[in-house]
């Protein structure tokens, strides 16, 4: 069986993530692939599957001379022949390294070619069915494109591709056939959308399901030896669920996330680490309890939703943390270097109706998933509310007491709630950006991208509430422009106004400070957090002993008007 192949792209800004030199290679050139997508995880493989012994083959046109080497910090030939045409090697997994990655390394003895290769084993795979199931939302160009390259690939075991189409854009009688199906879907956000998918694969008695972003970008092989890899599982792993890792469009080699934890704040494992190095490779193998991994690329299987129901209608944010927490006892979520997505980093764009969604959302994850959680939420709360003051969002704050408002409405909320029109309302309540070229003072404005931080003005910045309580005699005249996304409090002391900008686009917003809103805000606040000091203790356990409510087939199908 092909456990994996190797990825050989010829057009690619960074080949140094498929393979270190060239696969055109004259005589004495060499090539290694101790690289992210090429190297073989076996700790993987002799860990979680029954795979005892790996043959490497592939194919060259030239002479040349074939290494099979591991990595354990650093470089070991294990064995090693030399021939033109076709190249097998073969090696036991438990005589290789405990920690350790495997990879071919190739120096050519005459001008050759590196046509192909492909790691593979001997051994009994389980019977699975895999679907796949995208949520999209009039995103044709992202989608569309994703259709065509699944369509065009060979899977041994991904049968399905279920397309949740949340905006009814899509031509369904044009685009659906005997592999993929588009579904129009009410728009309830992400969590309608993968909702959906799961309950599809679910009618469909498929084994396994992917959760995928539309905007992604990613390799089929990818795909492919992720679903291989869930087929070969041992009796005592082939409960577990396998999550992609994130790497950013604009710079794939810096990886965003392996997994995440959270425990009352989103940490993501690995994170911001360059994957071109041999060292990060081998520190990626190691990479226990992983709390949940992103919905942009999760394959889990689809017996969990009669152990835990379906996710919760959280419409966008926090429902891939909240469903992760909730893996039976004893699942682990696997990571592998090289399956990955690429995904647009998220400082490239900034949301004020995503803050709406972050909080209300994380404050019931908190509730549910939390001990002892009120502290938590306060504390969640009470920073949101500073972010928004101390970056002078003011009119930005009524959608944030919403937020604490509807996650203290507990269940009935949402069972009441129509979130297609909830929505709406709060995509009109919150600030908005406009066109720079529509903003007369950025003309006049300095552009940075990043702000200069030091140990003196943070406190000073602290102390004086980003510089609310300095005179106005006192307050810079220049105006400044920075990224949304990385508008922090340093960045606003002493300013009178400031313009935050998208960095994916022209569009920005001017932001001016006012005493009077803070002041404002600020006793709102209090008397906001005194609610939630009285009310948490009930709303938490409204939810956990009414969440089945919310998560059970019974709901979510009525909800989404599907029978």
């Amino acid at each position: 069986m092909n456990l994996q192949s190797l990825i050989l792209p010829t057009d690619t800004e960074f080949p140094e993530l498929y393979y270190r030199g060239a696969i055109s290679l004259a005589d004495t050139d060499i090539v290694s692939f101790d690289t992210y997508f090429n190297s073989f995880s076996y700790t993987k493989y002799r860990d979680y599957t029954n795979v005892e012994d790996v043959t490497f083959t592939c194919s060259i046109n030239g002479d040349a001379l074939v290494q099979l080497c591991v990595f354990d910090g650093e470089e070991h030939i294990i064995c090693s022949t030399q021939r033109k045409g076709a190249v097998s090697l073969s090696i036991k997994l438990a005589k290789l390294p405990k920690n350790g990655f495997l990879y071919p390394k190739i120096t050519a003895l005459s001008d050759c070619t590196i046509i192909g290769g492909e790691y593979s084993a001997e051994c009994d795979c389980r019977d699975i069915s895999v679907c796949i199931a995208f949520c999209t939302f009039k995103r044709e160009k992202y989608i569309l494109k994703n259709i065509e390259q699944l369509k065009s690939s060979e899977f041994s075991f991904i049968d399905r591709v279920f397309v949740i189409d949340n905006g009814q854009t899509l031509d369904r009688n044009m685009l659906s056939d005997d592999f993929i199906s588009v579904l129009p879907n009410k728009n309830y956000g992400g969590s309608g959308g993968f909702t959906r998918g799961l309950i599809e694969a679910y009618d469909g008695k498929y084994s396994h399901v992917i959760l995928m972003d539309d905007d992604v970008e990613f390799h089929s092989e990818t795909l492919e030896q992720m679903t291989v890899f869930m087929s070969l599982l041992s009796e005592q792993h082939k409960d577990s669920w396998f999550s992609a890792a994130m790497l950013p469009l604009d710079k794939p080699w810096e990886q965003f996330e392996l997994g995440a934890l959270w425990d009352g704040n989103v940490t993501s494992l690995k994170h911001m680490i360059d994957v071109r190095k041999p060292a990060v490779l081998l520190d990626n193998l190691d990479n226990p309890d992983v709390d949940y991994g992103g919905w942009w690329c999760l394959c889990m299987p689809v017996s969990v939703i009669d152990k835990e129901g379906l996710p919760l209608p959280l419409f966008i944010k926090f429902d891939d943390i909240e469903y992760g927490l909730r893996k039976p006892e004893g699942t682990e979520i696997i990571t592998m270097n090289g399956i990955a997505v690429q995904h647009e980093a998220f400082d490239v764009k900034a949301s004020f109706v995503v803050d709406y969604y972050s909080l209300r959302n994380e404050l019931i994850t908190i509730a549910l998933h939390k001990k002892n959680g009120l502290f938590t939420a306060l504390k969640r709360f009470i920073f949101d509310i500073g972010k928004h003051l101390t970056r002078f969002r003011y009119d930005n704050i009524p959608i944030i007491f919403r937020a604490v408002e509807q996650f203290l409405g507990g269940v009935d909320f949402f069972l009441a709630c129509d979130e297609e029109q909830n929505n709406k309302d709060i995509s009109a309540a919150a600030m908005k950006f406009v066109p720079l070229d529509t903003i007369p003072e950025y003309r006049g404005a300095k552009r940075c991208e990043d702000f200069p931080k030091s140990k003196a003005k943070k406190v000073l910045t602290a102390l004086t509430f980003s510089g609310h309580i300095i005179p106005s005699l006192m307050l810079k005249k220049e105006l400044i422009a920075i990224p949304a996304a990385r508008a922090g409090a340093s960045a606003m002391f002493r300013r009178r106004a400031i313009i935050q900008y998208q960095l994916s686009g022209d569009s920005g917003i001017l932001l001016k400070r006012s005493f009077k809103k803070f002041l404002k805000y600020g006793f709102k606040t209090i008397g906001m957090t005194f609610k939630i000091l009285f009310c948490y203790k009930k709303v938490k356990k409204g939810l956990i002993s009414r969440k089945v409510e919310l998560t059970s087939q019974e709901f979510w199908r009525k909800h989404l008007g599907i029978d």
